[in-house]
């Protein structure tokens, strides 16, 4: 029987689909979910609140010699996590020693900033937060507490405030278009080269995602 599954901060289709051992497509392309599929520009962006239906595993068939051993192997789609990393003239910090340290027994990554201040890793769907530090081993310059999965839609004003936030615009998710909000949505229009209103429209939204990237 088909799973409803109200969403607390922090949960997402993969970590969900993790959990019951199914891909996240088989979960998001579920009929059951189209509706919150339009609402939702991805499925690692969901809002506290909304109800994700986990559809009832479909059951294969295989056909296999008894007389030999065979190995299946649950497909899975590994998450990968970008972050880009600017100085305060917007420069990117190349070359630049990090570590990502997760819970538990998941290995801790490790290397260099790319030349465009680009870090990528894979995700366990398990993990929900993670310790990035950045400079030189062992007396680390900077520690920054990572949170997976706690950024809202981008259809709201919670994961509008959350994004300017994470790429350095002042501002708190009330969940209002405070005067603090309005600042941020100047900043980040004239730095755009869009029309500076403060106005949350179409055209800030298109490169708020797209400079976001989610």
């Amino acid at each position: 029987m088909p799973k409803n599954i109200k969403i607390s901060q922090g949960d997402c289709v993969s970590s969900i689909a993790a959990a019951h051992g199914m891909l996240p497509e088989t979960i998001w392309d579920a009929p059951e979910n189209e509706q919150l599929k339009a609402e939702r520009p991805h499925w690692n962006a969901l809002a506290p609140g909304d109800v994700l239906v986990v559809p009832d595993p479909k059951e294969k068939l295989h056909d296999a010699a008894v007389d030999n051993r065979h190995r299946f192997v649950r497909k899975g789609v590994p998450e990968k996590i970008k972050i880009v990393l600017h100085d305060e003239d917007g420069e990117p910090r190349a070359e630049l020693p990090y570590q990502v340290e997760f819970k538990g027994d998941v290995p801790m990554v490790e290397g260099q900033t790319a030349d465009d201040g680009v870090i990528e890793f894979v995700l366990p769907p398990t993990q929900t937060r993670a310790t990035l530090r950045l400079g030189e081993a062992p007396d680390w310059e900077e520690e920054h507490d990572l949170r997976f999965g706690a950024v809202d839609p981008i259809t709201t004003m919670h994961g509008v405030q959350h994004r300017l936030r994470n790429m350095g615009y002042a501002c708190e998710p009330t969940g209002t278009l405070d005067d603090a909000t309005v600042d941020a949505l100047m900043s980040f229009q004239s730095d755009a080269d869009l029309t500076v209103s403060g106005e949350y429209c179409d055209d800030t939204r298109s490169a708020l995602q797209e400079r976001y990237g989610s």
